[in-house]
């Protein structure tokens, strides 16, 4: 659960440059979302499995304060 009280905090999906150039994983992840337990979930599966098949660090869960 977020515990930034006071102002929003959004996350998306980033990957390594890599991975951009090589378009191999869907744009949609990359889109800035609330940071809700339901998204957080959603996303850190989708960077799991993308560390998981393209290599460790490729995938990870940026935050930024909305």
């Amino acid at each position: 659960m977020p515990q930034n009280i006071g102002f929003l905090v959004e996350i998306r999906l980033r990957r390594s440059i890599d991975m951009i150039e090589q378009d191999a994983v869907a744009v949609v992840h990359e889109l800035w979302r609330p940071e809700t337990p339901h998204n957080e979930e959603k996303l850190a599966f989708v960077a799991q499995q993308g560390n998981r098949l393209f290599g460790p660090d490729t995938h990870w869960i940026e935050k930024r304060q909305a």
